[in-house]
């Protein structure tokens, strides 16, 4: 300073300051090769890691972990365990490498690639982990019981009734909104308002074709038309020419109108409702399309949803899985007493359930590949369409094993898992007093009355919608059965043939219990 002070009296410039000392070298690559942060930044070129992974990595905290299988937490788990920056100093390791103090290029390319190849997985996993939280949190709850249910029924009631006081369509509309906004807030079990697009389309397909609705609209629609023009003739004669055909036709016990079967049953409708469940068909044995088939569906559920999904449309790849087969779905006859409905049903191929209309179908003199699908069971076996039970009932259910022994065709088994799980039935076990009511008036009007309560469009505790619960239809193995054409009722081969039957259908109910099955897997009865 002194020197400083002596330049500036002798009036000439002052020297320049002293330099600052240079910032320490960084730490060299090669000794901590396995560094994420030192290694991203060796080449300006390589790509950045994902946004999504990013988070990922910074939020390493077990948020919504409980969502995931174990083997998903337990991947998740390691990756960021893996990431964890180092307790000491320097750029930091990955866990469980090996310190390489003078390792090469070819080390640190290696390492590269490594690290890189790490990363994209991680950015793959975290992708399908995020996947599998959204349909997760979208997916449909348990229905609940008791008084919110009763709650629910209410309030959707009350909804009703306001809307009915409310003559313009706007103001309908917003008071809905403002409803359904209210009941959400206090807790009552609505529908979520963010819904993905595709969910609001599959409900929308299912309450278009749900076929119990689609019975009381084709009703509706029917009376509606006598009562509009009652006392006009000339509007009423073809309406009481067409009920008299339907008392007339023989269609529905041929397997209905054949020329666009395959059309109605590959319509996009279909792949919405199935995408709804969702259901899908497994096949666990091939079946020859130069044979006759007799497909026995169990359970019978409360309305055979599976069936219809799995073997009423193609929606699922029945005509994929199965070459060549042309199944035809067989229902009650009185379906086809329905105005409007009953064609709508042959479109798609269904006939009457009966003994000729089998014979007719199955019979030597039509091509190979045709085939029938019955729901054995009948309406005594939807009394037990509870969830988590499986109780049959087929010990007296011998006229399908006549039919296909007559008819030469082979007996294929199917169990559909999730079937008797889309409804929620009463409480109405083998022997109380609701049974044997049941029992009773099915007797009395051939009819089984099933009491039971589904879901809304806009609520998930009252309605007669199904619940979204998986339903997967197994395939069995066929069983050649004998061609007896000439076999009576009461002979040995039936009940032969019919124990093979229950036997198979056992197997392949364990076989496939503990992969599909909803919940812990209960023991197959038979009555």
């Amino acid at each position: 300073s002194g020197r400083h002070r002596t330049a500036s009296a002798r009036g000439g410039p002052p020297p320049p300051p002293p330099r600052s000392p240079p910032p320490p070298p960084p730490p060299p690559l090669h000794s901590s090769p396995f560094a994420p942060a030192s290694l991203l930044s060796l080449h300006a070129g390589w790509p950045r890691p994902h946004a999504g992974f990013r988070r990922f990595t910074r939020n390493t905290a077990p948020v919504h972990t409980e969502a995931f299988s174990p083997v998903s937490r337990s991947l998740m788990e390691t990756a960021t365990a893996d990431l964890k920056p180092p307790v000491g100093g320097g750029a930091g390791e990955l866990k469980g490498s090996k310190p390489s103090p003078s390792a090469g290029v070819d080390d640190n390319e290696a390492s590269r690639e490594e690290l890189l190849r790490k990363l994209r997985g991680l950015r793959d996993e975290n992708a399908r982990l995020r996947q599998e939280l959204k349909d997760f949190m979208s997916r449909d709850k348990r229905p609940p019981t008791g008084m919110k249910r009763l709650i629910t029924a209410l309030a959707m009631l009350v909804i009703y009734n306001v809307l009915y006081f409310v003559q313009d369509l706007y103001k309908r509309i917003i008071v809905l909104v403002l409803l359904l906004l209210v009941a959400k807030l206090i807790g009552l079990p609505f529908a979520p308002i963010q819904v993905p697009l595709r969910r609001r389309l599959q409900m929308i397909m299912l309450a278009l074709t749900f076929a119990p609705l689609n019975m009381l609209e084709c009703l509706l629609l029917y009376f509606a038309y006598f009562w509009y023009f009652w006392g006009n003739w000339l509007a009423i004669l073809p309406m009481i020419a067409y009920t008299a055909w339907i008392m007339a036709d023989r269609q529905p016990s041929r397997g209905g109108f054949n020329w666009c079967k395959n059309f109605f049953r590959s319509l996009p409708v279909h792949r919405f409702v199935a995408e709804y469940y969702p259901a899908k068909l497994i096949k666990t044995a091939d079946l020859p399309p130069n044979q006759n088939y007799v497909f026995g569906y169990h359970p019978h559920g409360i309305i055979s949803v599976g069936a219809q999904v799995n073997f009423g449309t193609n929606a699922t790849g029945f005509d994929r899985f199965f070459p060549g087969i042309d199944i035809t779905l067989m229902t009650l006859r009185l379906t086809f007493k329905i105005p409007f409905f009953r064609e709508w049903c042959m479109m798609h191929g269904l006939a009457s359930c009966g003994s000729a209309s089998c014979d007719y179908i199955l019979s030597s003199k039509k091509k190979s590949g045709k085939s029938i699908l019955l729901v054995i069971g009948g309406a005594a076996e939807s009394l037990d369409a509870r969830q988590d039970i499986m109780d049959l009932t087929l010990l007296n259910r011998k006229g399908f094993v006549r039919i296909a022994m007559r008819n030469g065709a082979h007996l294929v088994p199917i169990i559909c898992f999730g079937e008797n799980e889309v409804f929620t039935g009463i409480p109405n076990e083998r022997g109380s007093i609701v049974r044997s009511v049941q029992n009773w008036l099915q007797k009395k009007t051939g009819v089984a009355p099933v009491l039971f309560v589904g879901r809304g469009i806009f609520n998930y505790a009252f309605g007669v919608l199904p619940h979204r619960r998986e339903l997967t239809s197994v395939v069995g193995a066929p069983l050649e059965c004998p061609h007896v054409p000439n076999i009576k009722r009461g002979d040995p081969l039936i009940d032969e043939w019919h124990s093979k039957y229950l036997s198979s259908l056992k197997d392949l109910y364990e076989n496939y219990k503990t992969k599909y099955a909803h919940k812990d897997a209960v023991e197959m009865r038979f009555f």
